[in-house]
């Protein structure tokens, strides 16, 4: 019979006929919706059923004091600091101190300890017995081991100074508090509780006539409950039941029977085991499982499930799924079987991992971002960038969102104006950033009022279902009317920081509930959730060291020996408490599943909970230990080959060839990459995936380059055509500041940085670096006599026949963008500048198209191409390709020609020439009938050296 079982048994028993004047205290509500229903089941006739209640209910219906949420208690003590020691700390240094301060007071009054005592500051140890009068020998012995060894001698440090100004700053401080908030008629739970207690120690609390509570299932007790309950017995209004029906009860030294062993001794117990009877002894088939991940953790929920040792079909109230770590709650949810038709969810979901708590993170970090420059206010381009993507903000933006994202990427922008964003946005307020914290609450509960507004509109037009994102923005907006009063409240003037940490702190802990029919399909609880309840099956998650048990506690500024001598809790009534909450499961189940995750990572050790190893060497559990690995394969989600498809080449012809309506071109750089490699000119060409649009925070090389050639365009613009371009850009070299000008205005358009910006750090040195490549170039071209500029980056088109694989022919269309075509030594040179380190591969029409080579000229390839483009435009002139590798323009052997009869400069032998391009067009025709022939297929290239920074890399998984 279950413990609650029992207790509605002996209730019906002893007052079947009364039970309106019952109060049972259980530990959580939970188990009052259980109790209810072992009773219902032993009565045959309707009845009212008895009042059920916490401890922290039946603690506020027995005082007038009203119970005060943590930031009201701290904004409270702030105002008694400064009222006794004046102004010296504002809150935003006081916040993170008054956190500690208001958690020590909570465990003060909970275990009834003298706050004047244990606050003294003691100098010299003779004053203890003076000072700590009516404490017993141990306590006393105690206390004077700590501060012997806190003053060992005349020894002093600074950390020592500072915690003993603390320490006599906190006695006062308790006192003045106390009756502050007295005054007010709120108190925190300690508070509230020690008013009740004390009047039960005095005598003079008043209860109600006629009523008995029956306190069923607590274990741990503090000093307040203590007294309470005493206080109740001595007068005849208390019953007491203790689970006490267990195996470890028969060990005294189990750390679980601590504190149950100790409530009977003082209470007694209406459940007595009976003469003879023994404690029940665990008899299920227990396993425990290792995990290499939280997400593992999940899915062995499902496949224990989908196993069919626990039957799923019909009810399956009996069986539990307990998660130690609370952020599994979703995960486990969205593993389950679809045969698993109820569930109840007897834990709330934390609110931090909700998408309203990222997208309200988001914009708290975009507040603290803000800069104002020169009456402007601007925010950092990777703030803006991550709250735009955000699933609520394209909820109310839309469209609009992406294209804004698209302009602060290509523009390159380090910071991005609120002026851009309000004409680029339907949302005004959203940037509308408060200049004081206090008004911050204020801001972010109109952004989630328009959220909310934007929820019922795409409800109507996307036929969404957006209710539960509703209940999120609700909450979220009564704690920040809460916290936006309490400010208005006490008159407090907020930093920024300290009221993003503040709203933070009451996000990060508000519990979305979930509602539901309680006592009906699996049940998903927590491991408060399982006080006095018992199922026939447990599945246990997140069985690790350090996870459970949990933290003992937070921070404290009562050191860990002035804790003991005054009996507030340590580590000790922890690992007792957990003990008890692990090993009570057990008495029940049939089978049990207790999993953890094996994988070292950050502050996880990997270890499981001393709770499993203490299982493992028990006789009487003999739990079978399983392992779930992960096997690492090389998945992809693109095969090697690709097979080219009719429709493949259907989208490519009508692309490019003239057929096609879309008017594009095959330019050079398409045909490089298909001989690079097929597969990224499939992603790119075929499948038009752009490549990821990246924000750059430096001149990386592909932007050095744009300037470089920018730059160029714009020096050499005013000497094209022209005879004397020689002389023009010899003077032009002489010319640095018209150069640097140039170089700052290209490398400003280029990158959407301020001057500020171009010339602070990396930038200078980026401007210097241009400066010397392009003087380099000038001189190296003022020596060139005879030398005129046809073209700056104009196209050229062009137009090949190729035949596809059923023979059919098709008229390509090619064209390109060539950086400079001038003239010189009688030939036409299709100039193409490169910021690289130079290429030495070999020159030859072959090696340029030759898939299986891994270094190839492919600079030269490309140069070729526009000379193929240009040549129809020079008929009775050589055009050859001139790479111009600016890091060594300087060198006295570089040479731009490639060292081929033909391409070798001025003086080339025509013959030499027209043999090596027609070889070169036919080799471009080869490769145009591959790529538009429906029998070759698009392939990984062999080299992965060349996958390091493409930017499909992630599909191919290389």
């Amino acid at each position: 019979m279950d413990f609650l079982e029992r207790v509605a048994y002996e209730l019906c028993n002893d007052h079947g006929d009364d039970m309106v004047s019952q109060r049972v205290v259980l530990p959580s509500r939970r188990a009052g919706l259980y109790l209810a229903k072992y009773l219902s089941r032993l009565s045959d006739r309707p009845q009212w059923s008895p009042v059920m209640l916490t401890v922290s209910e039946l603690f506020q219906s027995l005082t007038e004091l009203r119970p005060a949420d943590i930031e009201t208690l701290i904004f409270e003590l702030y105002r008694v600091y400064r009222k006794r020691f004046g102004e010296e700390m504002s809150f935003d240094d006081f916040w993170p101190w008054g956190e500690v301060i208001i958690s020590d007071f909570n465990d003060i009054d909970l275990w009834l300890a003298d706050a004047e005592k244990l606050y003294s500051n003691i100098s010299e140890l003779k004053e203890i017995d003076a000072k700590f009068g009516g404490l017993t020998d141990e306590q006393n012995e105690i206390i004077r081991g700590f501060w012997k060894s806190f003053n060992p001698g005349s020894a002093e440090s600074e950390a020592r100074s500072r915690f003993r100004s603390v320490w006599q700053r906190l006695g006062p401080l308790f006192n003045d508090f106390k009756t502050a908030t007295r005054e007010k008629g709120v108190a925190g739970d300690g508070m509230l509780c020690r008013d009740v207690a004390e009047r039960a120690m005095a005598g003079t609390l008043k209860v109600p006539d006629g009523v008995v509570w029956h306190v069923a299932g607590l274990n741990a007790l503090n000093s307040c409950e203590r007294e309470l309950f005493r206080y109740l017995r001595e007068r005849g209004k208390a019953k007491f039941y203790w689970d006490d029906d267990h195996f470890f009860m028969e060990d005294p030294g189990h750390k679980a029977s601590v504190f149950i062993r100790e409530n009977i001794r003082q209470y007694g117990n209406e459940l007595t085991t009976g003469e003879g009877q023994h404690s029940s002894q665990p008899h299920g088939t227990w396993n425990i499982i290792d995990t290499p991940s939280d997400t593992a953790q999940a899915r062995m929920v499902s496949k224990i499930l989908e196993k069919g040792e626990i039957a799923i079909e019909g009810d399956m109230t009996d069986t539990a799924v307990i998660l130690a770590d609370e952020k599994l709650l979703m995960p486990v949810l969205n593993s389950l079987p679809a045969s698993v038709s109820d569930v109840n969810v007897t834990m709330g979901h934390p609110f931090r991992f909700t998408s309203l708590y990222s997208f309200l993170k988001q914009l708290m970090s975009l507040v603290r971002a803000v800069r104002i420059s020169g009456g402007d206010r601007s925010f950092r381009s990777e703030e803006v960038i991550a709250l735009l993507r955000h699933q609520y903000f394209r909820l109310l933006a839309g469209r609009d969102a992406g294209e804004v994202i698209s302009a602060i990427i290509s523009g390159n922008m380090i910071r991005v104006s609120e002026e851009m964003l309000r004409s680029r946005l339907p949302l005004g307020k959203l940037f509308d950033i408060p200049a004081a914290g206090s008004a911050l609450p204020g801001f972010l509960s109109a952004v989630m009022e328009t959220i909310e507004e934007a929820t019922f509109a795409a409800e109507e037009d996307k036929e969404l279902t957006l209710s539960t994102d509703r209940e999120y923005l609700r909450m979220a907006m009564s704690s920040m009317t809460r916290i936006d009063n309490l400010i208005r409240s006490y008159s407090l003037d907020l930093k920024i920081d300290t009221c993003i940490r503040l709203i933070d702190r009451i996000l990060r802990r508000l519990v979305v509930p979930f509602s539901g029919e309680p006592l009906r399909g699996i049940q998903v609880m927590g491991v408060l959730e399982t006080r006095a309840l018992e199922f026939r099956n447990i599945i246990f998650l997140s069985l690790n060291e350090g996870t459970f048990p949990g933290q003992s506690f937070d921070n404290t500024y009562i050191p860990y020996n002035i804790r003991r001598a005054f009996g507030l809790p340590t580590l000790n009534e922890h690992e007792s408490i957990y003990s008890y909450y692990f090993f009570r499961l057990l008495r029940k189940p049939d089978r049990g599943w207790f999993i953890y995750n094996s994988a070292a990572q950050g502050l996880s050790s990997g270890e499981m909970s001393r709770y499993l190893v203490r299982m493992s060497y028990s006789p009487a559990f003999q739990p079978v230990q399983q392992s779930t690995r992960i096997s690492v394969g090389r998945s992809r989600m693109m095969p090697e080959l690709l097979p080219k498809s009719k429709e493949h080449n259907k989208l490519l012809l009508d692309l490019y060839s003239t057929e096609g309506k879309t008017g594009k071109y095959l330019s050079p750089s398409a045909i490089n990459t298909w001989v690079s490699c097929r597969m990224k000119f499939y992603y790119r060409y075929v499948c038009g995936i752009p490549e990821e649009e990246i924000l750059e925070k430096d001149i990386d090389q592909r932007r050095f380059g744009n300037i470089l050639h920018e730059t160029l365009n714009r020096l050499y613009a005013p000497f094209r055509e022209d005879p004397g371009a020689p002389a023009a850009i010899s003077s032009l070299a002489a010319d640095r500041p018209r150069v640097r000008d140039a170089i700052i205005d290209a490398a400003l358009e280029e990158m959407k940085w301020t001057m500020d910006t171009l010339l602070a750090g990396r930038g200078l040195i980026i401007v210097e670096v241009l400066e010397r490549y392009i003087n380099d170039l000038l001189r190296y071209d003022a020596e060139n006599e005879g030398l005129i500029l046809l073209n700056l980056e104009d196209d050229f088109t062009a137009v090949r026949t190729v035949t596809n694989g059923a023979g059919r022919k098709r008229v390509i269309r090619i064209a390109g963008r060539a950086d400079r075509v001038d003239v010189t030594g009688g030939l036409v040179r299709v100039v193409d500048y490169k910021t690289g380190a130079p290429k030495r591969e070999a020159v030859t029409p072959e090696d340029l198209f030759d898939e299986d080579k891994e270094k190839r000229n492919d600079a030269f390839l490309q140069a070729l191409i526009y000379s193929c483009l240009i040549r129809d435009h020079h008929p009775d002139r050589l055009v050859i390709p001139a790479i111009y590798w600016v890091q060594q323009l300087s060198s006295a052997d570089f040479t731009p020609y490639a060292t081929v009869p033909g391409l070798n400069g001025p003086g080339a032998d025509r013959n030499a020439w027209e043999g090596f391009m027609e070889r070169f067009s036919e080799q471009l025709d080869v490769t145009l009938v591959r790529i538009f022939s429906e029998d070759e297929e698009y392939r990984m290239t062999q080299f992965e050296r060349r996958c390091t920074w493409c930017p499909y890399r992630a599909l191919c998984r290389r």
